[in-house]
């Protein structure tokens, strides 16, 4: 029977401790696409949130085949907190670009307004 050491297994885990961490993506995908950082958390809130109410649409599925009820209840749960998860994101995404949208045209405004001014003069 074959004794297994500590020294295989320490080996593999402080190798994946040794690892440099990822970079932070909202900041390199932020700064490539000028998208401030809140919008771009938002963005990917609402992906992951829809990605795991997918998922667990899938699993809602094998606990019916299987006949598991309890489970597909617990699965439904699940499912449903992510939609709304991803609604509420939506909403205050819509908030914050009709906000954007809003100071945009505002500074638009501005900007005329000091040319008339400069025109008169």
């Amino acid at each position: 029977m074959p004794t297994h050491t500590s020294s295989s297994t320490s080996k593999s885990s402080s190798a994946s401790r040794n690892k440099p961490a990822p970079p932070r993506s909202s900041r390199a995908a932020s700064s490539v696409t000028d998208e401030r950082d809140e919008v771009y958390g938002l963005v990917s809130v609402i992906y992951h949130a829809l990605q795991g109410a997918q998922t667990y649409a899938m699993y809602i599925q094998d606990a019916h085949a299987a006949g598991d009820q309890e489970l597909v209840e617990f699965f439904e749960e699940c499912r449903d907190e992510e939609s709304d998860r991803a609604e509420r994101a939506k909403a205050l995404l819509a908030m914050r670009i009709e906000g954007q949208d809003e100071a945009d045209s505002n500074g638009e405004d501005e900007e005329e307004d000091d040319e008339d001014v400069e025109e008169e003069s």
